[in-house]
């Protein structure tokens, strides 16, 4: 396993990485980020809005229109 000498880009410390990381930061920084990103993180974050060319795959719950049917009638 290939490990380099890398220098973190937030405190400045060196530290080993090993060949399957891909970061440049230490594990304490790595950490501390990510703590703060999950309190950044909005509570109510709702879906993602569709392209204006993509068609939904569910319909609006206030849709009056009713559905075709999932199956054939016999």
């Amino acid at each position: 396993m290939t490990r380099s000498h890398v220098t973190c880009l937030d405190c400045g410390t060196e530290f080993v990485r090993p060949k399957s990381y891909h970061g440049n930061y230490c594990l304490s920084c790595h950490e501390a980020w990510a703590s703060d990103a999950d309190d950044r993180e909005p509570a109510e974050a709702g879906p993602r809005r569709l392209d204006r060319r993509t068609t939904p795959s569910v319909r609006r719950l206030d849709d009056d229109a009713d559905a075709p049917s999932r199956y054939d009638e016999e």
